[in-house]
């Protein structure tokens, strides 16, 4: 992985991990540490990156209101406000457009039988927005 401050490639895997459970690195070029999430927009989160992206597709997908969100979560033991759910918003809602289009023109559809389903997870140590085809 490149280091995000000096952008060397002479990194090193630490054997520890972050709370989140997120790998850990360290630069041997200029000595400093970071995360898989260092210099996004997910870093310094204080909940996964697959939790926060999930949060932010039930708001978009479903147009809960901020406040109804929080309090659907707060059942489920996530404690937050909603301006945080609308700052998370913010933030990830503008990836979302440019992650669709470049994966729609590499879609084949057959006949217009099959729609879209945007899912968020971790494919190699990384968080991956995709859509999956599914019939419609």
């Amino acid at each position: 992985m490149r280091c995000p401050h000096c952008h060397s490639i002479r990194t090193t895997e630490r054997s520890d991990r972050t709370t989140h459970d997120y790998r850990r690195f360290r630069c041997l070029e200029c000595g400093r540490g970071f995360n898989e999430r260092t210099g996004s927009v997910l870093n310094r989160l204080q909940l996964p990156s697959d939790v926060v992206f999930l949060i932010v597709l039930w708001r978009l997908r479903f147009k809960l209101s901020l406040r109804g969100l929080a309090e659907i979560l707060l059942l489920r033991g996530l404690v937050f406000l909603h301006e945080t759910v609308h700052d998370w918003e913010t933030k990830l809602a503008s990836l979302l457009p440019d992650t669709l289009r470049q994966r729609r023109r590499a879609r084949c559809v057959v006949g217009g039988l099959f729609g879209d389903r945007l899912t968020a997870g971790h494919q190699a140590g990384r968080l991956c927005l995709s859509i999956l085809c599914v019939p419609a």
